[in-house]
């Protein structure tokens, strides 16, 4: 309230704050009431209850430059509903504003405490979906880097998020940018129009950089023109969201491109020895799986080739390797070395000839038995087995 009164008091105009003490015996009992009022602009008397709903921005003078989200007043009254007050607006154009807030008076004794238990059982009474978002811990979430330069709706879309997302925030794009890179999130939600590094700018970051390119981008725009549309599908976005919208549009967008990329590594663990082009997200991801194929490939009989060399190779540095290829696949780079070892020696069990020894020390197995273990771990079978299988698969007749 004191925020929008600054806001729309022109130079010279007063605000001005109060606190009223109401000891009524009444229906709703003792009362504060606590008033902010200013000799700004005035609200038109058609959107005075308007104001407090969800994106709702009056029209301004062209000389007020500090626009609003419409989303402070909303917050607002939500907060004043917790504490089981209510608010009203009393407003004039071009004669002030007038805000007046009520708040029951309670005594230290008439507040409830919960205790942990109590507060897990309560949210368990909404269904599990709800109590494990209680209980779960920040490690089991995923990491969302929320950018936006709106205060306010920044606050809004993070407080909801929270529950199911460890949010991480950023002010403006180059803020957010720099969080990018530390932390490789599973998905960025930003807005489009915010200084230092706009939304646009900072997906074209994000989508040509090796060590990102692969994470989920949903864009926020009070501008839905098809031209930026078109030029953010170009840089790889993955969703766009016009304002205004409900939180729950978001929630189910976010939801979905989570879904899609668990799609995207279930089917690298199926297909990862035949294409990347097929499995992979953008072009730059592409060329990535193909160097690292390409890196493995060349050295899939060197048993001393090591997740450092595979990162001099791809020119990155071992946690940003670890990074991507843990994102791409859902498999840590050393586990992504031995699959591509163990895939080659199921190609080579099958048309090579050679006897499990020796296929073993040619993708690079020190020991046999090690490769043995590896491979019925991976294919469900031991190597004798799988080549026995192929063998008859082979010299069964036709039906």
């Amino acid at each position: 309230m004191l925020s929008n009164a600054f806001k729309y008091t022109p130079d010279y105009g007063s605000v001005a704050v109060e606190l009223l003490h109401h000891p009524t015996t009444g229906e709703r009992g003792e009362e504060v009431e606590l008033r902010v009022k200013d000799t700004g602009i005035g609200i038109p008397h058609e959107n005075k209850e308007k104001i407090f709903e969800r994106f709702f921005q009056s029209e301004v003078p062209e000389t007020m430059v500090n626009q609003g989200s419409g989303i402070g007043l909303a917050i607002t009254k939500e907060f004043i509903k917790l504490h089981g007050g209510t608010i009203q607006v009393d407003s004039a154009p071009g004669k002030g504003t007038a805000f007046s807030v009520l708040l029951p008076v309670k005594k230290p004794g008439d507040v409830t405490v919960m205790s942990v238990t109590e507060l897990e059982d309560k949210a368990g009474e909404n269904g599990s979906a709800s109590q494990e978002a209680v209980v779960a811990t920040d490690n089991k979430k995923v990491t969302i880097v929320l950018v936006e330069d709106n205060e306010d709706f920044r606050f809004y879309l993070k407080d909801n998020l929270k529950l199911q997302y460890n949010v991480v925030e950023a002010a403006n794009g180059k803020e957010g940018w720099e969080k990018i890179k530390e932390l490789n999130p599973g998905l960025i939600v930003s807005d489009i129009m915010m200084p230092y590094l706009n939304g646009l700018e900072l997906s074209k970051k994000v989508k040509t950089d090796p060590r990102t390119s692969h994470i989920p981008i949903v864009l926020l725009t009070a501008m839905g023109s098809e031209e930026m549309q078109l030029e953010g599908y170009k840089l790889g976005i993955n969703d766009y969201i016009t304002k205004p919208f409900t939180f729950e549009i978001l929630a189910s967008r976010i939801t979905n491109l989570l879904v899609q990329q668990k799609q995207l590594i279930h089917n690298f663990q199926k297909q990862v020895q035949i294409n990347p082009g097929e499995i992979t997200i953008t072009p730059v991801d592409e060329q990535f799986m193909k160097s690292a194929l390409e890196a493995v490939e060349k050295n899939i009989a060197n048993a001393d080739f090591t997740v450092e060399e595979l990162s001099r190779d791809l020119h990155m540095s071992r946690v940003a390797v670890y990074k991507k290829i843990l994102s791409l696949t859902g498999k840590t780079p050393l586990e992504f070395i031995r699959v591509m070892r163990l895939k080659r020696g199921a190609v080579l069990l099958e048309k090579s000839g050679q006897t499990v020894a020796e296929v073993a020390y040619a993708v690079g197995f020190n020991n046999p038995k090690t490769f043995t273990k590896y491979f019925k771990d991976e294919f469900g079978v031991l190597p004798s087995q799988y080549l026995a299988d192929r063998k008859k698969s082979l010299t069964q007749p036709e039906a």
